[in-house]
């Protein structure tokens, strides 16, 4: 018989059958085969990058085993692929857990590194971050041999141990002033943490929980859907809206406003798990009956001063063995529920809104004459001061021209010596005076007539 030839190039390989055995040949090489041995198969060796591993089988044995890249691979007679898989790549802030199906053992594997499973190995989970410890952020871990329970604080990345499970993270907690927590402890006792407190930024314990509140909520106070786990003692505005009726039988719906607030949580949490709902209903019941026992007439006059009465009454202890104060209450809207008395209502209310917006303007029409009277009396007040002032100036100014004048008669009188007597003196004076006049008429532009009489003039005529 005449035997084939065969070439084998370097990355070739011969899977060769005999009656009893199989055998590999790998090239570079020229291969003759001999009598009685069939070639099964021509195949290429597989290459590995140096992140890739085979997983094989030895089909006699069963065993399994990895080859690991960097390599150009055979594979052996007995020999096929289980799988071929990647190496996991883990940063530094990363892990993995894997389980040997062979012995039921875990490990944890974190970065960096490149992790390559046993034969034997598969991957628990998924390639999971670490956790970030620091001042804000805890881990609790369970011990899954003994079952405890613990939290790591210590700044670090975690990475949990192949017996330990990480439960949860949890954040400090960080009070402000105005802020209360309810811690219920182990044995189930409630432990309270104030923000005024020295110790106001702390991480929760083991097997401590915060205590949550699910309180009524809504204009209605209906649902019970507002969670709140951290108290805000400071004092707040909540609105609420209920059904009355009147002595006269008028259903009405009122909408209040408290402003209220939590003076005592340990007694809160003693007393009620609801304190808006509990407070807003205790309210209610109170106004119903107080509204019960007036018409729709007196209660539209005083329904604050109603209100008010019935909510803080002195001797109502409700609201303080529950640890709550109500400051003050308001109605901020009333209505009626049937559409007809509505309507009344809103007339009324218009007629009323209406007289006051009329004695409104008559108030300051009323206030702009009062303005315009008063200052007319200011300014006859100012002109009288200034006729005052004329009077007294022109009398001051007729003293001094009389004064004057007096000074120069006397002076004229003085001057004329003592061979006159004084009633010559006083003609010669009027004479002069009348001089002083016609020179004072001649100067200007009248015209003035003078009898001789009037002049007093002599006229001597001569025959």
């Amino acid at each position: 018989m005449i035997p084939w030839i065969y070439f084998l190039q370097q990355d070739e390989q011969l899977l060769i059958e005999t009656f009893t055995r199989k055998y590999t040949v790998q090239g570079p090489r020229i291969f003759f085969k001999p009598a009685l041995h069939t070639i099964k198969q021509k195949r290429r060796g597989i290459t590995l990058e140096s992140t890739d591993y085979l997983r094989l089988r030895d089909t006699l044995t069963g065993e399994l085993r990895n080859e690991v890249g960097p390599q150009l691979y055979f594979l052996q007679a007995t020999e096929q692929i289980a799988e071929k898989q990647s190496a996991i790549p883990l940063e530094k802030h990363q892990y993995v857990r894997l389980l040997d199906k062979q012995s039921g053992r875990i490990r944890v594997e974190h970065g960096e590194a490149l992790v390559i499973l046993s034969p034997t190995e598969e991957l628990v989970g998924e390639v999971t971050d670490g956790i970030v410890v620091d001042d804000d952020t805890s881990a609790l871990v369970r011990n899954l041999a003994s079952g405890e329970l613990s939290l790591i604080t210590q700044p670090q990345v975690f990475f949990p141990q192949p017996d330990q499970h990480i439960v949860e993270t949890r954040q400090k907690v960080r009070l402000e002033d105005h802020e209360v927590v309810v811690i219920k402890d182990p044995r189930g006792q409630y432990i309270f943490r104030h923000g005024a407190e020295t110790e106001r930024a702390f991480f929760l314990e083991p097997y401590c929980e915060l205590v949550g509140f699910n309180w009524s909520t809504g204009i209605h106070k209906d649902k019970r859907s507002l969670r709140v786990t951290r108290i805000d003692i400071r004092p707040k505005f909540m609105w609420y809206e209920f059904d009355v009726r009147t002595r006269d039988n008028v259903e009405l719906v009122i909408g209040v406003t408290f402003f209220w607030q939590i003076t005592d949580v340990e007694q809160m949490v003693r007393a009620t798990d609801d304190a808006p709902g509990d407070l807003c209903s205790h309210a209610r019941s109170k106004i119903i009956q107080a509204v019960s026992q007036v018409t729709l007439e007196q209660f539209l006059d005083s329904f604050n001063a109603i209100v008010r009465a019935a909510t803080l009454e002195s001797s109502d202890t409700f609201y303080a063995d529950r640890g709550l104060v109500i400051h003050s209450v308001e109605v901020r809207q009333i209505a009626c529920k049937d559409a007809g008395t509505q309507h009344i209502l809103t007339e009324i209310i218009q007629e009323t809104t209406n007289r006051l917006n009329r004695l409104q303007k008559q108030q300051s029409e009323n206030e702009v004459n009062l303005q315009r009277v008063e200052g007319e009396i200011q300014a006859e007040e100012l002109r009288g001061k200034l006729l005052d002032l004329q009077r007294q100036h022109k009398r001051t100014q007729a003293e001094a021209d009389g004064e004057g004048e007096a000074r120069k008669i006397l002076t004229f009188f003085e001057m004329l010596g003592d061979q006159l007597t004084p009633a010559d003196k006083m003609i010669l004076f009027h004479t002069l005076r009348q001089q002083d006049k016609i020179d004072s008429l001649s100067s200007g532009n009248a015209r003035l007539f003078i009898t001789p009489k009037e002049a007093g003039l002599q006229l001597d005529v001569e025959a």
